[in-house]
């Protein structure tokens, strides 16, 4: 017997409000930005849609989400690459910047060693920027960054 995934849930005020404050301690974005939508959460999964799409009658529908996949919960909040190059730009926290070389591979899947920081990271989820272009996320641990790019994502030629 199949187990039903459970329901999306819609976050309250206080719900949003403590995802706000976990991510503007985690990536600097300020409230503002992020008020604006409304975010459902299914298991270690939240969504980010429009309020508008929530007043439609979707019932009759079958869904694992409304919307884009925002993050991913585990020991710290991970964004997704969708939501990073959205919002990337307003981040103050936890940005590494990479050059032409480590970006290159990095955007072919590639862990990276040898990476150095002036920023001390709070988390070891990483907002991963080349130019002014945010690329997705990472694990930084160790002066090693763990490639989080999703496979279909990746680029094989330059």
């Amino acid at each position: 017997m199949q187990k039903r995934p459970s329901a999306l849930k819609i976050l309250n005020t206080r719900e949003k409000k403590d995802l706000f404050k976990e991510i503007n301690e985690q990536y600097g974005i300020e409230k503002s930005i992020l008020d604006k939508y409304e975010y459902l959460e299914r298991s270690d999964k939240i969504w980010l849609t429009t309020r508008c799409a929530l007043s439609k009658d979707l019932s009759d529908l079958k869904m694992e989400g409304i919307g884009m996949l925002f993050a991913r919960r585990s020991a710290t909040l991970k964004l997704t690459t969708n939501a990073i190059q959205l919002f990337g730009k307003h981040a103050t926290k936890n940005i590494l910047e990479l050059d032409n070389a480590d970006a290159q591979n990095y955007l072919r899947g590639l862990d990276l060693e040898n990476i150095s920081s002036r920023e001390k990271f709070i988390s070891s989820y990483v907002i991963v920027k080349f130019g002014n272009d945010y690329l997705g996320c990472a694990i930084y641990k160790d002066n090693r960054v763990k490639n989080q790019l999703p496979k279909q994502r990746r680029i094989k030629k330059f």
